[in-house]
């Protein structure tokens, strides 16, 4: 089978895969596997535009040192308060 055949098969049958325990387990991925990622990486790319800031003047300076980091820190924010509403953590039974 070709990705061509398989593309064309998933597509042809998407309401079988868009099910509300895919839905629940792509939301708990991103919150709980994705997310972590994504905020280490922000928080060192956050790091290191400061760091360039020092050696900035002007407009560059303030993107460096506040536009970015606030535009960044920002939206991780947001996406981590919404994925926070939006998923129900399973509780484990002991």
């Amino acid at each position: 089978m070709t990705l061509e055949e398989i593309k064309n098969e998933v597509l042809g049958n998407i309401k079988e895969f868009v099910t509300d325990k895919a839905k629940d387990i792509a939301m708990n991925w991103l919150k709980n596997t994705a997310l972590p990622y994504v905020k280490e990486i922000a928080t060192a790319f956050i790091v290191e535009l400061k760091n360039s800031a020092a050696n900035e003047t002007g407009w560059v300076k303030f993107r460096d040192l506040i536009f970015l980091p606030v535009l960044i820190g920002g939206g991780i924010w947001i996406i981590e308060k919404v994925l926070n509403m939006l998923v129900v953590d399973e509780e484990v039974e002991h």
